[in-house]
């Protein structure tokens, strides 16, 4: 037979990986008073993903540019995933293979300071499901909160004896692991983690999260529309640990109206009643209601490409912004009321009631 026939043969049995498409997306955030501007941070980042040859889909996403606050700048994440699960390499949730296991809602999520929602470490990260069971695994890596620096003995809490022991809250290398099984309705799970989430994370400064070593149980049951959970949280290096959290969650859908209401037994039987009425397709309403009876109020309207939303907070202050939608970009106006500048949320003085500006692009 002819070479190049065979040649074209075997190139025809084989598998051909799809052609991989690179989105590249940037951010530009702009905070100004009266004064002037107080703020201006730029973003630009690069995504990608291809189905490979075996069926397998390989990700990847990198920022080269990002505001000095953030710290993320030249950091990367990427993600295989088939039959086998998923695993991921480089940027990752500081506890999320903990938290994928704590399904009593034992420990809150890990923050990387009092005014962020997450927080992420360098590290490496696999979960995988077969019959209800469902694994986590993960390892973060021995560096600063946002993966920026490694740790040294002399900067441990500011003294070498510290380093490696438990009142190091600098280091962040650890190992976490958690099991999940559902059945019927009914959730059991189990998490461990061996050491502090994150360095930015610890009792002593309020963070929520993983604070040290620890494991947690769980179990959720659900009764149609009412959830019921029990987790207890077991601390390695304190004592005594957390009493069991036992919560119940009831939520309500009538027509426009959804209601959905939170009790637990802590801190000293706290409840929560969240609400949400669309008047119609284009204005809708959201209130939280809390113990102490602290209320937040969100007014939504659209119309076409425009999102208006005002937020009346539960501290007596007004957030409101404008967003108009152009395809592949966005751009925001709004306004943050005086609470941007409470200590207590890690913002500077200067930061208080200022007006900002977002543009988002991507192509």
């Amino acid at each position: 037979m002819n070479k190049t026939l065979i040649a074209l043969a075997i190139a025809a049995a084989l598998p051909v990986a799809a052609q991989a498409d690179a989105t590249i997306s940037g951010t530009l955030t702009s905070k100004y008073k009266n004064t002037g501007a107080i703020d201006t941070d730029a973003r630009l980042s690069v995504a990608s993903s291809e189905v490979l040859a075996n069926g397998m889909t390989a990700t990847a996403a990198f920022v080269i540019l990002a505001d000095h606050d953030d710290d993320t700048e030249n950091q990367g994440t990427a993600t295989l995933t088939g039959d086998f699960g998923a695993l991921t390499v480089g940027e990752i949730d500081a506890d999320g293979a903990f938290q994928a296991g704590d399904v009593g809602g034992a420990v809150s999520d890990t923050t990387e300071s009092t005014d962020g929602t997450t927080s992420t470490v360098f590290g490496i990260h696999y979960a995988g499901s077969v019959a209800g069971l469902t694994v986590a695994v993960q390892v973060n890596a021995n560096t600063g909160a946002t993966g920026s620096a490694a740790t040294t003995a002399a900067t441990a809490n500011g003294a070498a004896a510290n380093y490696a022991k438990k009142t190091d809250t600098t280091k962040t290398k650890g190992t976490q692991m958690s099991a999940t099984y559902e059945v019927n309705g009914l959730s059991l799970g189990y998490a461990y983690a061996s050491a502090d989430a994150t360095n930015a994370n610890n009792a002593n400064t309020g963070h929520d999260g993983v604070h040290e070593g620890q494991t947690a149980v769980g179990a959720a049951y659900a009764f149609g529309d009412l959830v019921v959970s029990v987790g207890k949280q077991n601390l390695k290096d304190t004592d005594p640990s957390p009493d069991a959290l036992v919560s119940a969650t009831y939520t309500m859908a009538i027509d426009a109206v959804t209601i959905k209401a939170q009790v637990d037994n802590t801190p000293s039987g706290d409840y929560q009643v969240n609400m949400s009425y669309a008047l119609s397709d284009a204005l809708s309403f959201s209130s939280e209601i809390d113990k102490g009876k602290t209320t937040t109020l969100v007014a939504t309207y659209t119309a076409g490409n425009m999102t208006a939303t005002v937020a009346r907070q539960d501290d007596d202050t007004t957030d409101a912004s404008i967003s108009l939608d152009y395809g592949n970009a966005d751009l925001t106006i709004g306004r943050v009321g005086a609470r941007a500048g409470d200590a207590s949320v890690g913002r500077d003085d200067d930061e208080a009631e200022y007006s900002h500006v977002t543009y988002k692009v991507a192509f």
